[in-house]
């Protein structure tokens, strides 16, 4: 077996894109110690991050070409913004229908998690830190259903960002692989709702 860690995220429009990669450029992102949004490093609103088996990466995506076969594009509305132990954040409001598509993504992908560690996240930078292979191996007792906490990732540092509520809709989902601080990094694929 040869686990990778995924990340299933909600793509930004370009729009949104531009504007989490403004507030992102305020952050440090040398040394590890930080990331810059690029080409590479995707902003996003996660639907469940998990461990799956490079050579079941198809069936993977399989049942989430079922789950959103069915699905519009989602409206996200930004309430905020927060800050965690060591990250930026901006507040998306979980409204049913997010909520619904999460769940779905849950259930679908529940059969193909395995176990994982730092060699299964993308490595092209700085490697992952013991505390992604945490998060994304405690994802679902503690951060889905009843749990799920929607939110973008802006940034790592000292400053917390001041974020004005906003609208904007969404109509691209990817898998993608994970990266150091849990970042959305490569897209192993990609779908249109």
């Amino acid at each position: 077996m040869r686990p990778i860690a995924v990340d299933v995220a909600i793509l930004l429009p370009p729009a949104g894109q531009r504007r989490f990669q403004r507030l992102n450029a305020v952050y440090p992102a040398t040394d590890g110690r930080g990331f810059r949004f690029d080409d590479t490093h995707h902003p996003h609103v996660t639907l469940g991050q998990h461990f799956v088996d490079l050579d079941g990466v198809e069936a993977a995506q399989a049942v989430l070409t079922s789950v959103f076969a069915r699905q519009s594009p989602i409206d996200l509305q930004i309430t905020g913004a927060r800050s965690g132990r060591t990250s930026h954040a901006a507040v998306v409001n979980p409204s049913s229908d997010l909520q619904r598509l999460h769940e779905r993504v849950l259930r679908a992908l529940e059969s193909h998690e395995v176990t994982g560690t730092r060699d299964a996240f993308q490595v092209d930078d700085h490697p992952a830190r013991d505390a992604d292979v945490r998060w994304v191996t405690r994802f679902r007792p503690d951060s889905a259903f009843d749990r799920f906490d929607p939110h973008i990732t802006i940034g790592i540092g000292p400053a917390p960002p001041t974020l004005a509520p906003w609208r904007l809709t969404a109509n691209a989902v990817a898998l993608c692989r994970l990266g150091r601080f849990c970042t959305c990094r490569d897209r192993l694929a990609d779908w249109t709702l």
